[in-house]
């Protein structure tokens, strides 16, 4: 029978602290699979990645924090980190949603917006700094995850993010950066579906480690047909009264459309609120 290795075992093996582990599972820097909420990884996943690692071949790591300067995009050429940095695919799992590196799911952003992307940030670094241009200029950060189907606990084809801030431990409480006057985009990647989906990031604050944030299986199917799916969700953020949250998904066609649609009624939540 194939050895199945924990988080905890990980940490173990390689000498590092847990929480450093959690933060490379959720950076996509280490293949595994959920079971239940419970991430695992294959013994034989890990002497793969081990020796990919030793010999240098292994997944370049995610940068924690913020990028130290915006760097212009090229048009019609991929940008010079995007050259640099060839992150290893991860293994497919049966039953569960396809994984990205978080460095690839930023590449894929930074590709999908094309020219509307003036600026932006190292693709590594989380969260990722862009800054765009017309129709709508604005300056937005965005904290980026992958979206995927749990194989239990949850009704069928629903996705999830688990949200970790970048120096969030288990156990403590996480925010996103709302600072230098930048919107904040809360932007899962459905991989398998090509499919983005963007929550209002501003009604997540305070927020416990890895707390599940979701979206049903009709939304993601309306948007996989081409169409900028909305669906409605009634929150209790923090100690205040329930809100009514509307989230969008988006084929990656229509992301820049989906962008400006979660920034102006965010705004709006805002200004009626």
């Amino acid at each position: 029978m194939t050895q199945i290795l924990t988080a905890e075992e990980i940490a173990e093996i390689l000498k590092l602290p847990t929480e450093t582990v959690f933060s490379m599972i959720s950076a996509g820097e280490l293949p595994g699979f959920e079971i239940r909420g419970q991430w695992r990884m294959r013994g034989v996943d890990f002497t793969i990645w081990l020796e990919k690692l030793a010999s240098g071949d292994a997944a370049v790591k995610g940068a924690e924090g913020k990028p130290s300067k915006l760097e212009p995009l090229p048009e019609g050429k991929p940008s010079e980190e995007s050259a640099m940095l060839t992150p290893a695919a991860e293994p497919v799992v049966p039953h569960l949603t396809a994984r990205v590196s978080q460095t690839e799911m930023h590449e894929r952003l930074i590709e999908v917006l094309g020219k509307r992307a003036l600026r932006h940030g190292p693709t590594s670094a989380k969260p990722l700094e862009i800054d765009l241009g017309s129709p709508l200029p604005v300056r937005i950060r965005v904290y980026m995850f992958n979206a995927t189907r749990p194989p239990g606990g949850r009704p069928l084809g629903e996705h999830k993010v688990q949200l970790i801030v970048p120096g969030q431990r288990r156990g403590e409480r996480g925010s996103f950066d709302h600072g230098d006057d930048r919107v904040v985009l809360l932007v899962g990647y459905a991989a398998e579906e090509d499919v983005y989906i963007l929550w209002d990031a501003g009604l997540y604050s305070n927020f416990a480690w890895s707390r599940n944030v979701q979206v049903k299986a009709e939304t993601i199917i309306e948007a996989t047909a081409g169409k900028l799916a909305t669906q409605f969700r009634q929150l209790r953020p923090g100690e205040g009264p329930a809100v009514v949250e509307t989230l969008i998904a988006a084929p990656a066609e229509r992301l820049a459309e989906a962008i400006d649609t979660r920034i102006q009624l965010s705004r709006q939540r805002l200004i009626e609120g």
